[in-house]
């Protein structure tokens, strides 16, 4: 008998925007990933994120520290995670990346200097976003301010728009806080752009959609791997890096 609640039967245990933006993007990697134990790994696109955010944090609450102090915040922060991840420092994309970390870093402080002091840092929040849905949603928020929250991208490329994946992402952070504004700062090297949510409800609805649309799907087998069968891989999408691709074939391997 399948259960009521097809995400604690296939191992769910919490929703979040980063999942409900992979369901929409590659439903196939959703699969592979989160019900057929694939592992997937994190370009160093995403280490020079945190370790722009890692550093800005640390100056933006300690207004006072030295050069050689943000140096150790975030190059040691982009360092410490390439290790982690078997990464070597000899790696053309990592000596590209932790060149430019300065160039993403002083971009940032431009604007986030005029800001103040955030309250809240990597400010985490768990709850249910529709009482029908029977799992919780998780996240952190990067900046919390008195009046608006930050989310900050850092980006190799100036954006065209401001994406609907990163709107629907804030639109969940606003059911922690229903009063404040909701940013996102593209960051690049030269320049930051940012953008305001202002259709945090209609954004918030595509949420819940998306959330129940993905519980439908997950109910039709307790059985990852049928579900699988059901998909195929995109793997034109930027995600999907040669060791996943080797690894997906233990799933869709001559489907």
């Amino acid at each position: 008998m399948k259960s009521n609640n097809p995400f604690k039967t296939h191992g769910i245990e919490h929703l979040s925007p980063s999942k409900i933006n992979l369901w929409v993007a590659d439903p196939a990697l959703f699969i592979g990933t989160y019900l057929c134990g694939m592992k997937g790994s994190f370009g160093v696109g995403a280490f020079r994120g945190n370790a722009v955010e890692h550093a800005l944090q640390k100056k933006i609450t300690n207004k006072e520290l030295p050069p050689k102090a943000i140096d150790e915040f975030l190059y040691g922060s982009f360092d410490a995670e390439c290790v982690e991840h078997n990464i070597s420092e000899n790696d053309d994309k990592l000596i590209k990346e932790r060149t430019a970390l300065e160039l993403y870093y002083n971009s940032a402080l431009d604007i986030y200097s005029d800001f103040g002091t955030p309250t809240h840092y990597q400010h985490k929040i768990y709850y249910s976003i529709h009482e029908d849905l029977p799992i919780p949603f998780l996240g952190y928020i990067d900046f919390v301010y008195e009046d608006y929250i930050r989310d900050l991208k850092t980006v190799g490329a100036r954006p065209s728009k401001f994406s609907d994946a990163h709107q629907r992402q804030l639109a969940v952070y606003s059911k922690a806080f229903p009063d404040k504004e909701l940013w996102c700062d593209y960051v690049t090297k030269k320049e930051v752009m940012s953008f305001k949510v202002n259709n945090v409800e209609q954004r918030l609805n595509e949420v819940i959609k998306i959330a129940f649309g993905l519980q439908k799907f997950l109910s039709i087998s307790d059985d990852a791997f049928e579900l699988a069968s059901i998909l195929y891989p995109n793997y034109d999408d930027w995600r999907w890096n040669d060791e996943m691709k080797k690894q997906s074939t233990k799933i869709w391997s001559n489907k």
